[in-house]
């Protein structure tokens, strides 16, 4: 017996759809930004769960495909928008305070 249910094919996720399709939402950053690189970031168990605890927060919310990567670059991006001065900086704990600092401006 053929399936009725529709499921997914690998195709409908991963390919462009054909012009005339219908438009989907367009997530993440625009077409035109740059590529992104892998790289080792040591985190803490703390802070892995702080940054699951939101993932799942912004999952609940609507954006299935969001992961930890998007939302690390998202903070990166939200902070090169900050104007802060570190050079001086001597220690973890003082570029802490200084980027709460900045956040808080």
């Amino acid at each position: 017996m053929p399936r009725t249910k529709r499921t997914i094919a690998r195709d409908s996720v991963l390919r462009r759809p054909a012009a005339g399709a219908e438009s989907q939402v367009q997530q993440g950053l625009a077409e035109g930004s740059q590529s992104t690189r892998q790289t080792a970031l040591w985190l803490s168990d703390e802070e892995l769960e702080w940054l699951d605890s939101h993932v799942r927060d912004i999952r609940r919310g609507g954006w299935r495909g969001i992961t930890r990567s998007a939302l690390t670059r998202a903070i990166i991006h939200a902070l090169m928008d900050q104007r802060m001065e570190l050079s001086g900086v001597s220690g973890e704990a003082e570029l802490v305070d200084l980027i709460k600092g900045a956040v808080a401006q």
